[in-house]
């Protein structure tokens, strides 16, 4: 048992290696049969040499193999050949509605399940997903069937005036999309499809949206649902802006760094329960958070991540649960290779709860003075432990750094659990009377009102935020391994100290 213990990580760790090279540098069946090979071959010496080496050598080289036969065998899929066929002219398809649209200030992401071509006289099978940007109005539901007449196209990346380029295609690859219209012609034809429990999901959140709606002004209920419901587009261009100079745009982009963020701050709310009634109740409030916002892929992610961080304090068994965090983000990974390059949620809820499992503990003593302020104490040390290991991605992505966003946090966060309760209970409310409704989300308006002052104020600051010139992704590696290094070097000391015999004097 203690050998597997000991190469389990490795093991793990050698398959995200595998998807990691085959992203990067290139993906290919025979360097993956190779490395089968290579695998068996060590196994085999092991029965003549009678060394363990052998085995553990073996193992790896069949982990990365898995690695890169996983994302070749998931970046090669074929596409439609007729759809192909078609890129650039004007087609008349049908298809499904298969997510939640993403309404914007201006316009909407729908994303489509295809179905059909409309070829001569009838239709003909196709497969694959596409993106449609459409107008706001009208508005589209999940599971409505409809008719699109526009021309297709294929995703392509795109880039800022810093020279930063964002790898569209590759993040829509992630999410399954192959295909793109822009603002076709769309008829709807009737409704009923897609999952029937997704629907009720989604159903159940838009009737909580309404009755934020009903009761708050805006820019209040934008941002209410962006904290309850993860709507940050809601808020607009303009006030997204804000947020993101000061450092707080987590607390409504459903990215996954905020899920973290919320699941420390449930657990802080409930703790006049106690310690462990205090997890428990975070721990239903994050599974509630994850099915009113209609339990995507994205979002049951990142609550798998913040479960972790949870049941790490709960057990307080920081390396087994670093273990199993591990091991979910491989079984996430396996199941969609794209999301480990292409998908910033993931990347970012995972370094966020790692920085809570093993930052947060090294940082904490420095804070000891901070101790009679409980809740200062904590939101100061989870924002930092999760900034210090997002950081290097979000600058690697933006190029922007904050330097009012740790006073920013200071002021927000403890906020945001209050203000999430308020809200919701006001929604709730909302089946009763708008009265009630009303009532109950009068304290969260305040704290609403107050998060804007700070996001609209903090922003106009000079010094707010810089810019920074466009790093490559060998310097943010190195950055990472060297963080890693010294993490591992700190707890192993910790582990080293804590493990030797007192000193007793002569």
């Amino acid at each position: 048992m203690e050998f597997i213990g000991r190469i389990f990580v490795p093991i793990l760790i050698t398959f995200l290696f595998g998807v990691f090279f085959a992203t990067t540098i290139f993906p290919s069946f025979v360097f993956a049969y190779f490395l089968f090979f290579l695998g068996v071959i060590f196994g085999l010496l092991y029965f003549i040499r009678r060394s363990w080496r052998f085995i553990f050598i073996g193992i790896i080289c069949v982990a990365m193999g898995l690695g890169i036969f996983r994302f070749t065998s998931w970046h090669t899929q074929p596409n439609d050949p007729l759809l192909l066929s078609r890129i650039e002219s004007n087609v008349r398809v049908h298809g499904t509605i298969v997510r939640e649209p993403d309404v914007r200030e201006e316009k909407t992401h729908i994303t489509i399940l295809l179905e059909s071509i409309e070829m001569g006289n009838g239709t003909t099978s196709v497969y694959g997903k596409a993106l449609a940007i459409v107008p706001t109005y009208p508005m589209y539901v999940y599971g409505e069937h409809i008719l699109i007449d526009g021309k297709i196209s294929i995703p392509r990346a795109f880039g800022g005036d810093d020279g930063r380029v964002f790898n569209y295609p590759e993040y829509l690859h992630a999410k399954g999309v192959a295909y793109q219209f822009v603002y076709p012609d769309i008829t709807k034809e009737d409704k009923g499809g897609g999952n029937d429990v997704l629907r009720i999901l989604l159903e159940v959140k838009h009737t909580f949206t309404s009755h934020i709606e009903q009761v708050l002004p805006e820019p209040q209920s934008a941002l209410a649902e962006g904290l309850l419901l993860g709507g940050g587009h809601s808020l607009g261009d303009e006030w997204t802006a804000r947020f993101r100079d000061v450092g707080i745009i987590h607390i409504i982009v459903l990215s996954g760094y905020n899920m973290t963020i919320v699941a420390e701050w449930l657990a802080v709310l409930f703790l006049f329960l106690g310690f462990y009634p205090s997890i428990v109740m975070a721990s239903i409030g994050i599974v509630l958070f994850t099915l009113m916002t209609g339990a995507g892929a994205t979002v049951v992610r990142a609550a798998i991540m913040a479960l972790l961080v949870l049941l790490a304090r709960l057990t307080g068994r920081t390396y087994d649960v670093s273990r199993a965090l591990l091991f979910a983000g491989v079984i996430m990974v396996a199941i969609d290779p794209g999301i480990l390059l292409y998908d910033p949620s993931f990347q970012l809820s995972f370094l966020a709860a790692l920085g809570l499992l093993h930052v947060a503990p090294l940082i904490k003593p420095y804070f000891s003075k901070l101790r009679r302020s409980p809740v200062l104490e904590e939101v100061v040390v989870s924002t930092l432990a999760t900034q210090a290991l997002v950081l290097p991605l979000l600058i690697y992505q933006t190029g922007m750094l904050s330097l009012v966003a740790l006073f920013a946090n200071i002021l927000v966060l403890p906020l945001i659990p209050l203000s999430m309760l308020f809200v919701f209970l006001g929604s709730l409310g909302g089946f009763v009377s708008e009265a009630l409704s009303f009532g109950l989300m009068l304290p969260a308006q305040m704290t609403l009102s107050f998060m804007l002052v700070v996001a609209e104020y903090g922003a106009k600051l000079p010094f707010a935020k810089i810019t920074l010139p466009p790093i490559s992704g060998a310097a943010v590696l190195f950055l990472y391994f060297l963080i890693a290094f010294c993490l591992y070097r700190k707890h192993k000391k910790i582990k080293r100290d804590a493990s030797a015999p007192p000193y007793q004097a002569p």
